[in-house]
């Protein structure tokens, strides 16, 4: 009975690395999806400029998802793209202070999710 018991334990715990690892790689499917009311409150945003970076946050949102849907081979310039397209918009939108924390959030946000699809 015990190595019964100890047999059915191993299966649960094989089982459930498995669905571990399977959610993990679902992560790196939107790698900077970010949280506008989070952003918001980071950033000290105005009206004006929540207005804009929102817009901005929702187009950079669609550029991501174009290059989640292209082949692998532009996958990569797609992002890039995207990315950099972001930062370009984000400059014009926000402060030097505002635009330096948010290359920081960017930047640790990526790392994250880099150390999180190993």
């Amino acid at each position: 009975m015990r190595r019964l018991g100890m047999a059915v334990a191993a299966i649960l715990l094989c089982a459930t690395m498995g669905f571990a690892r399977e959610s993990r790689n679902n992560v790196g499917k939107e790698p900077f999806a970010i949280n506008f009311e989070q952003l918001n409150k980071y950033l000290q945003l105005s009206s004006d400029q929540a207005n804009e970076v929102a817009d901005i946050n929702a187009y950079f949102q669609e550029m991501q998802g174009e290059s989640l849907r292209a082949s692998d081979e532009m996958r990569d310039k797609k992002m890039r793209q995207a990315v950099y397209g972001n930062l370009k918009l984000m400059k014009k939108a926000l402060t030097s202070e505002q635009y330096r924390k948010y290359v920081l959030l960017l930047n640790v946000t990526n790392n994250n999710n880099r150390t999180l699809n190993f």
